[in-house]
């Protein structure tokens, strides 16, 4: 499995075998963090350092920024619709892709600081 694939499907950067996450899927609404400690297939500890995570906010940025820009822009252009309606729209769609920007955005930062099993 190639970097990329690893990343999307939320596996271990490692070995790709692993799951990232306790429980499986990418629009979970509850446990949506809950990750174990360590790869079940490989061992490679997740927690690489106290505040390992935090710099997954820097990678789920720019998920948040893709989903919400349309709704600026067309706020901003529109001369027929109201701001609220987008305003609305915004609201909705981040409801529904914060699961999304916080999982792919925490594996987004561990497959770039672990290196891939050759």
């Amino acid at each position: 499995m190639n970097h990329i694939a690893s990343t999307l499907l939320l596996k271990c950067p490692k070995c790709s075998k692993g799951d990232l996450f306790s429980y499986k899927g990418m629009f979970r609404y509850t446990h949506m963090l809950d990750m174990p400690e360590n790869c079940p297939h490989c061992g490679q500890k997740y927690c690489i350092e106290p505040g390992f995570w935090l710099g997954a906010l820097w990678t789920s940025y720019p998920i948040v920024i893709l989903t919400e820009l349309p709704f600026l822009i067309g706020a901003l252009v529109s001369k027929t619709i109201s701001p609220f309606w987008f305003f609305g729209g915004m609201v909705l769609a981040f409801v529904f892709v914060y699961p999304v920007m916080l999982r792919l955005g925490r594996s987004i930062w561990i497959h770039i600081n672990i290196r891939k099993l050759q």
